[in-house]
C-alpha cells in the first residue's frame, strides 16, 4: 500500500526524534530510547517497508558473532561486505540485544571499558550509529522526498528541491563512444549530480526496455552524444521517444540536450526542436550541458577535510 505524503512526513519526523534521542541522550535513559527506537523499526509502515527488503539477507549465526565480538582481549567486530547483508546483520544484533542486555556490557569489557556509560558508547559507535546512518539513507530513498535537513542546508523553498528520483541525468550514447561519455559521467558525479549510465545503473539480467524507461522517468535531463558513430538505430530511436515523452510530462523540469561532436553528423529530426550545440571538445560540451540542466548545484562551501 502506498503511503500518503503526510504519513511519510510523520514517519520521518518520528524516526528523527527517536534516532536523536538514541544517539545523544544521557546514558541513564539509553535503554528507554533503545526500546522506543526498535519499536519504531518494528511498527512504522515506512521503516517496515525498508527493513523488509533486507530481512533475512544475513545468515551469520548471531551467537557466534557475539562470542567473537566479546572475546576479551581479542574482540573481532566484523560485518559482511554486501551493504544489504550488513544492514540485515546489524538489525539482528540490535534486536538480539533486547533479549540479552548484558551483551552491551560484555562488548565494552572486551574493549577495556569497565563503566556502563563507556560500554554504551562502544555499543553506540560500533553497532548503533552505522545502522542508524544506513537506515537514514534508506528511509530517505524510500520516502522519495527532500528532507528537512536538505531544505535547511540549501535554504530554498521545499518545492525547489527535486526528489532523489527526479535528479538523475540520462546519458545516451553509442557503445563505441563510451570512453568519452565516461568522462562526462565522472565529472557530473564529482560535482554532485547523479548521472544515469547503462553500465553503472543497470543490474545484470535486468530487462533493457524497463530499465531504460525507469532511467528516463528518474531523470531531469537526457543528453544525446552525437558523433560520427551516432545512427538512429531502433534502440536510439526508442531513447529519443522516451525523452520526448518525459519532456511533455515534466515540461520545464526536463531538458533534452544534444551535443554534436561533428558538424558533418546530422541531428536526428526528432531532436532538432530541442537544445543542441556543436562542440569541439569535452570542456566545451560540459559547459553547454551544465547551462542546459534544469537543476543547479548547492551553495559554495569549504570541503570537510579542509575544516
Amino acid at each position: 500500500m502506498d503511503l500518503t505524503r503526510d504519513a511519510v512526513t510523520q514517519s520521518l519526523r518520528t524516526f528523527t526524534a527517536r534516532r536523536d534521542s538514541l544517539l545523544h541522550e544521557d546514558v541513564a535513559t539509553f535503554d528507554h530510547h533503545f526500546d522506543r527506537f526498535l519499536e519504531y523499526c518494528r511498527t512504522d509502515p515506512l521503516a517496515q517497508r525498508v527493513l523488509a527488503s533486507i530481512e533475512g539477507r544475513s545468515t551469520l549465526d548471531l551467537n557466534a558473532w557475539w562470542s567473537s565480538a566479546t572475546a576479551y582481549g581479542q574482540p573481532k567486530v566484523s560485518f559482511p561486505n554486501d551493504p544489504d547483508e550488513e544492514c540485515s546483520l546489524r538489525y539482528q544484533i540490535l534486536q538480539s540485544t533486547l533479549a540479552g542486555p548484558n551483551r552491551i556490557m560484555s562488548l565494552g569489557l572486551a574493549h577495556d571499558q569497565r563503566k556502563t556509560a563507556d560500554s554504551v558508547e562502544v555499543y553506540r559507535t560500533l553497532i548503533v550509529r552505522p545502522f542508524v546512518d544506513d537506515l537514514s539513507r534508506r528511509l530517505a530513498a524510500a520516502a522519495n522526498l527532500a528532507t528537512p535537513e536538505a531544505r535547511a542546508t540549501q535554504a530554498v523553498p521545499y518545492h525547489w528541491i527535486p526528489a532523489p528520483s527526479e535528479a538523475k541525468v540520462f546519458l545516451s550514447h553509442k557503445s563505441i563512444d563510451k570512453p568519452m561519455v565516461m568522462r562526462y559521467y565522472h565529472a557530473l558525479k564529482t560535482l554532485g549530480f547523479d548521472p544515469w549510465l547503462d553500465e553503472a545503473s543497470m543490474h545484470v539480467g535486468a530487462n533493457l526496455e524497463r530499465e531504460l524507461l525507469r532511467g528516463f522517468d528518474e531523470s531531469c535531463a537526457a543528453v544525446f552524444f552525437i558523433t560520427e558513430n551516432f545512427t538512429d538505430e531502433r534502440y536510439l530511436a526508442t531513447e529519443v521517444e522516451y525523452a520526448i515523452l518525459q519532456k511533455r510530462k515534466k515540461e520545464k523540469k526536463f531538458a533534452i540536450v544534444a551535443l554534436r561532436y561533428s558538424s558533418t553528423t546530422s541531428v536526428p529530426s526528432l531532436l532538432t526542436p530541442y537544445i543542441y550545440k556543436d562542440v569541439v571538445n569535452d570542456l566545451d560540451g560540459f559547459h553547454a550541458l551544465l547551462k542546459a540542466l534544469p537543476i543547479e548545484l548547492g551553495p559554495i562551501r569549504w570541503k570537510a577535510d579542509v575544516l
